[in-house]
């Protein structure tokens, strides 16, 4: 889920690798992944005690795709393969609606081209309020080494309702959401830093 491990990598998921085809395809372009990549970001199972819940989801938004043939079991998905879920599953929203709460003190304000420092360790949050001055596609992106979560929210009646996300984690990128934002509004981001994969620290920008 959103700022926590993929779907693939839950203990209970029964997900079983053909791990000699499946090193070799995520070591092709474009993922171009060491074995050590491969292992972290797809094979490796998490404890049981890192998992929020029991039940794998594999339409949720946080299910990397896989084509047929890499997973021996279950059957389906060896036939099939998993698709890019590209939604947002109504156990994903379920997790947003408990994991990021109502807030409680008024956010810090996000301005258009002004960057702003992520003083995050792994697994803390920082909250932005957006109040858009025109109506157009805008983009917000992070820098630096490290993977962070975004999700961006619209205030409606005093209450933050879902609107996009992004996850950059496993990845050697950072995230980018470009979404159409309306004057008059007001939007709420929610950036958890996951983890750091090199010097420097994280910034955020809006443009």
């Amino acid at each position: 889920m959103f700022g926590d491990s993929h779907e693939h990598q839950n203990p209970f998921a029964g997900i079983e690798w053909d791990e000699e085809k499946v090193y070799p395809t995520l070591g092709a372009p474009p993922n171009n992944w060491s074995r050590e990549q491969t292992f972290h970001n797809i094979l490796r199972k998490l404890s049981t005690s890192e998992v929020e819940g029991s039940d794998w989801d594999p339409e949720s938004i946080m299910e990397y795709a896989f084509p047929p043939g890499l997973i021996r079991r279950p059957e389906k998905y060896h036939r099939e393969g998993i698709p890019d879920p590209l939604v947002i599953s109504e156990h994903d929203k379920e997790y947003v609606r408990r994991w990021y709460p109502p807030l409680e003190d008024s956010p810090a304000e996000l301005h258009p081209f002004q960057s702003v420092e992520l003083t995050l360790a792994a697994g803390e949050q920082s909250d932005f309020a957006i109040v858009p001055s025109e109506t157009r596609m805008y983009e917000i992106g992070t820098f630096g080494n490290s993977d962070v979560v975004m999700v961006l929210f619209e205030e409606v009646g005093g209450e933050l309702r879902y609107f996009t996300a992004v996850d950059d984690s496993g990845e050697d990128s950072n995230g980018r959401l470009k979404v159409r934002l309306f004057e008059g509004r007001r939007y709420v981001l929610r950036t958890r830093l996951y983890s750091t994969w090199g010097p420097g620290k994280a910034a955020l920008m809006l443009w």
